[in-house]
């Protein structure tokens, strides 16, 4: 069987003899230059097929010892080198070439996972906060019922103690009654039974002698002190317990546990706008949206915050500010004392987490106090991100900035270390800005001619940027460097007046961002909505810059 020829992918007719690097589609002869007029704000790296860039890794074939798969069996969908071919069981098979299959996968992954980060991370971020507020309003809910409750009880111990009061008065005064009524009657039975005794003791004396005379002139009365006279039987009130426990329940009130639920559908998290119709490109033409004057003179470091806040440090040491677009200054906290700190980072907690070079730590603002999350005897660090896992990314320097490495905690402990190349070279000098990339590659922009050095998640080196392919008037000066949904990395370019733009792959794109509209570009930061803003150096402005649109925008403007 004859293996399938590779065709070009503009026209479908002609055998592949070319390859664009750049964009990484196979070209006949005749297509090369329709494809980079197509394109002309990209510069297009167009070379002979067999010498085209695969940074990639084949698989090893299973079935044949030392070839690599490069072909992939559609009908098995799975990848076959070029002696499997041949065999009977890819006989007729529909094939084509792996590159093709592994570029299409790549890019729905790469979609898929731009979808996730622009909508569905967002989303669940949001309905998790939303829950979170939940738990701490039905928490506070309760505990408002509970003081409610005891609130209650005091009243009613209150009312229970003016209760006790009264009856006891009114034992008392019951008490005192009786035993009078009952001192009447001692005293009346007391009085009877003394003259008894006297006149028994009279008449013993008489007894006793043989005296005629004093026995007859004795008085004398037959069946005296017979008759007692009638007692009043008084006793104690009766107390009944209150026996039955529903009293005791309508003391306090009632507790209703009914109907406190309500079921809330789900939804779809619409992702229309990101369809393959809809994915953002960019712009030919930033639009700037707004310009902010801050109250800094200059601005060092900013982070925005939803779509239309950001966080600013700037030349008041010490202080972190936040504006809203309009440039209304809404709170400003002093998280350091004498000096200000070197970047920041917002978690959705509102929590500021930021380096604080002098004393040499990573420490976060949290409820109006500081709490140190890391600290070093001999490193200082320069510049931090923190990952969607919310792991922390440090760029450190020695005292004498010789020596750079990056660090990431985990739950305030350092868990990775990352400082030389697999030839034990150094990668990075004065670090001033990190970020990581949705394929969680590691980017830092250094001062000098290092410029911008990109590592996998595992600290391997994948390429470099200094700016040579922008092709700009005057050399090249990373301030900063962020990342958007696409994966996208955007650098600030303090000598040009622009933000270049390369895809994740390191790729540059486009180098004129906001050439006509910045002033010494400090840092940038992204906001919800894809926006960039941009922070000046010495004006203390922040300009706020669309530079991303939808394909369905461009598709609908009307060609001239």
């Amino acid at each position: 069987m004859a293996q399938a020829v590779i065709t070009c992918e503009l026209c479908q007719d002609e055998s592949v003899l070319m390859h664009c690097n750049s964009c990484k589609i196979k070209l006949c002869n005749d297509c090369v230059g329709k494809h980079v007029t197509s394109q002309l704000s990209k510069q297009h790296d167009v070379v002979g097929f067999k010498y085209r860039k695969s940074d990639v890794n084949l698989p090893q074939c299973a079935n044949h010892l030392h070839q690599k798969c490069d072909i992939y069996c559609k009908n098995c969908d799975c990848p076959i080198c070029s002696k499997c071919v041949v065999t009977p069981e890819h006989k007729q098979h529909e094939m084509i070439d792996i590159m093709d299959e592994y570029l299409t996968k790549r890019e729905l992954i790469s979609r898929e996972s731009g979808i996730l980060e622009k909508f569905i991370i967002r989303e669940f971020d949001k309905v998790e906060s939303t829950v979170g507020l939940k738990m701490s309003k039905l928490s506070k809910d309760y505990d408002n019922l509970v003081d409610l409750l005891s609130s209650e009880f005091e009243k009613k111990v209150l009312e229970l103690k003016s209760n006790l009061k009264e009856k006891k008065a009114a034992l008392q005064s019951s008490h005192e009654r009786d035993l009078k009524e009952l001192r009447s009657q001692l005293e009346s039975i007391s009085r009877k039974n003394q003259e008894a005794k006297q006149i028994k003791n009279k008449y013993k004396g008489m007894l006793s002698g043989m005296d005629v005379a004093a026995v007859l002139s004795s008085p004398f009365a037959e069946n005296q002190f017979r008759d007692v006279p009638a007692l009043v039987e008084i006793c104690a009130p009766k107390y009944s317990p209150c026996s039955d426990s529903r009293l005791v329940d309508s003391i306090l009130g009632e507790l209703d546990f009914s109907n406190r639920s309500t079921a809330v559908e789900g939804y779809k998290i619409s992702i229309e706008d990101h369809s393959f119709t809809g994915a953002k490109v960019l712009l030919d033409e930033p639009v700037l949206l707004s310009t902010i004057q801050t109250d800094y003179e200059r601005v060092h470091s900013i982070f925005c915050v939803g779509n239309n806040e950001v966080w600013v440090v700037g030349s008041v040491y010490g202080t972190v500010t936040r504006f809203n677009i309009r440039g209304t200054k809404l709170e400003t906290v002093q998280v350091i004392k004498g000096y200000s700190p070197n970047d920041i980072h917002v978690d959705k907690d509102g929590n500021i987490i930021f380096c604080d070079m002098g004393e040499r730590n990573v420490s976060m603002w949290s409820k109006g106090k500081r709490e140190t999350i890391y600290a070093w005897k001999k490193w200082k660090p320069t510049a931090l991100c923190v990952n969607k896992l919310g792991h922390i990314l440090v760029c450190l320097i020695t005292q004498d900035k010789l020596n750079a490495k990056v660090v990431r905690l985990v739950k305030s402990k350092p868990k990775q270390k990352i400082q030389f190349d697999d030839e034990g070279r150094e990668l990075f000098l004065k670090p001033q800005t990190i970020v990581e990339n949705i394929n969680e590659n590691i980017c830092v922009l250094n001062m000098g001619a290092k410029g911008l050095v990109v590592l996998d998640k595992l600290g391997k080196f994948r390429f470099s940027y200094d700016g040579s392919q922008a092709n700009l008037p005057y050399f090249f000066r990373p301030t900063s460097v962020t990342s958007d949904y696409l994966g996208q990395l955007l650098i600030t370019d303090a000598m040009n007046n622009c933000v270049h733009i390369l895809d994740q792959d390191g790729q540059f794109l486009l180098g004129c961002v906001g050439r006509s509209m910045l002033n010494i570009a400090a840092d940038l930061s992204l906001d919800e909505n894809d926006n960039l803003w941009v922070g000046e150096l010495h004006t203390g402005k922040i300009k706020v810059i669309k530079y991303l649109t939808s394909r369905q925008e461009v598709e609908s403007i009307p060609s001239k």
